[in-house]
This record gives structure tokens, C-alpha cells and sequence, in this order.
């Protein structure tokens, strides 16, 4: 019972987060992309690809419609990272935080043109979106590397302490303790990991969507079953994180 009350309270918040339902809307629409061109692969009639195509353009303009207003969220974020002490973690987040903001306000722009609201020219409003995308991404990146060096350099360290003292305890240099045994390289990777789980799965969901706005503006080229692919692994982790908050990177 107490299980079944814990599920339906984390379903309540997660269904009454604004950022919860969009993320929910992403991984719909990325297994949509994903689903019509394995169809299509697959030789499915037309017709129910096109359905698929239309869907998942339909969640797109959906999304872009849920998040108005949401760069003045992340202006908002900015402030406040730009007070941290760490200055690789203040300049990193918040000029990801500034460029994500502008990447949402072209996208709002986007989103009244492929209503009808204002006559635009939707490529290159789209490829100035993909430029503060990448951008934002490139910067989550550098954040995420610098703190798993951190990581695994405290990790070597302490490794490399406690393997010096089974050695020389008591000046003895053929000594051995009975502490626990030293890891190997693979195995400290593997602590560093599931210790730090928030930290690599923002990695995997960067490097997963640094795909997206790369292919958008032709710099790699990738099939819309690729894109629906990354977009769906991203798209998990974030559903993860908005249900776990435990999983979420701090501070973000």
C-alpha cells in the first residue's frame, strides 16, 4: 500500500510539472520519429506513416507552444548561478542558462510561424535556434567532464593513499594489511559511476542530443531514425529526472 502511495504521489507531481509533461512529450515524439522510419524501412503503407510523421510534428509545435514563456525562467537561473563559488561551474552554467533562454526565445518565433501567427522565414530562425542549441550543449559538456575529472582524480588519489599504506605500514615495505583490496582501473570507473549517477547520466543526455542540432544545421548527417533514437535516450533520462529529483545534476 505504502508503495502504491508513493508511486501515485511522484505520478501527481510529475503529472502536475509543467516541465515533467514536456519532457513526457519529447520521448512521445522522438519514439514517434524512431516508430515511422522503421515503418517506413519495414515498406508499411504510406498512410500510416504519414499519420506517425504528422504526430510527431504535431508534439513538436505542442512543446514549442507549453514552453512560452520559459527563457524567462532560465534569465532567472542565470542570475542565481552567476553567486557560485566554483568559477568553472559559475561561467559553464550560467551562460548555458543565457544561451538556453535565447535558444527558447527563437523558438517561440518558430512556433508563431507554423501557426500562422507571424510570416517568417522558419530555416533561419530554425538554424539560429540549432546555433544557441549547440552552443548550450557544448557547455553542459564542459561542465559535466570537468566534474567527472574531478571525480576520478579525488578516486586515484584515495587509491593511490591507501595502496601506500597496505605497502609501508610500520616502515615495512613487504607488509601487507588486511584492508580492502585495491581496485583496478575498471572497477574505480565503475564506483565513480554509480556513485555519481546524476553526473553521467547528464553526460549521456548531452552527447545525445548534441546529434539534433548537428544534423540540423548539416554538420553530421543523420537519419531520422538516428535522431529519434538519441532523442528518445535523452528523452528517458529526462523523464528519469523529473520523476527522481535524487537524479537531477546539483546545482543546475
Amino acid at each position: 500500500m505504502g508503495v502504491d502511495s508513493d508511486f501515485m504521489d511522484n505520478l501527481v507531481k510529475f503529472n502536475s510539472s509543467a516541465s515533467g509533461r514536456d519532457k513526457l512529450f519529447r520521448l512521445v515524439q522522438y519514439c514517434t520519429k524512431f516508430s515511422w522510419w522503421y515503418l517506413e524501412k519495414a515498406g508499411v503503407h504510406a498512410e500510416a506513416i504519414a499519420r506517425l510523421q504528422k504526430l510527431s510534428s504535431s508534439l513538436s509545435t505542442t512543446r514549442k507552444f507549453l514552453r512560452l514563456g520559459k527563457s524567462v525562467d532560465f534569465m532567472h537561473g542565470a542570475l542565481r548561478s552567476i553567486h557560485l563559488t566554483d568559477s568553472v561551474l559559475r561561467y559553464t552554467i550560467t551562460l548555458s542558462k543565457l544561451n538556453q533562454a535565447v535558444y527558447l526565445l527563437f523558438d517561440h518565433i518558430i512556433w508563431a510561424g507554423r501557426v500562422g501567427l507571424a510570416m517568417i522565414d522558419k530555416d533561419k530562425w530554425s538554424k539560429l535556434s540549432a546555433q544557441f542549441w549547440i552552443v548550450t550543449l557544448i557547455l553542459n559538456l564542459v561542465r559535466d567532464i570537468y566534474e567527472i575529472c574531478i571525480v576520478l582524480s579525488s578516486e586515484l588519489k584515495a587509491r593511490t593513499e591507501r595502496s601506500s599504506r597496505s605497502l609501508y605500514k610500520n616502515g615495512l615495505s613487504d607488509h601487507k594489511t588486511a584492508s580492502k583490496p585495491i581496485l583496478t582501473n575498471s572497477q574505480l570507473v565503475k564506483k565513480c559511476v554509480e556513485e555519481n549517477k546524476p553526473l553521467f547520466l547528464d553526460l549521456v543526455k548531452n552527447l545525445s542530443d548534441l546529434v539534433l542540432p548537428l544534423e540540423a544545421l548539416g554538420h553530421v548527417k543523420a537519419s531520422p531514425g538516428v535522431q529519434g533514437l538519441v532523442g528518445t535516450i535523452s528523452s528517458v533520462i529526462g523523464v528519469w529526472q523529473s520523476w527522481n529529483p535524487l537524479l537531477r545534476l546539483v546545482p543546475s
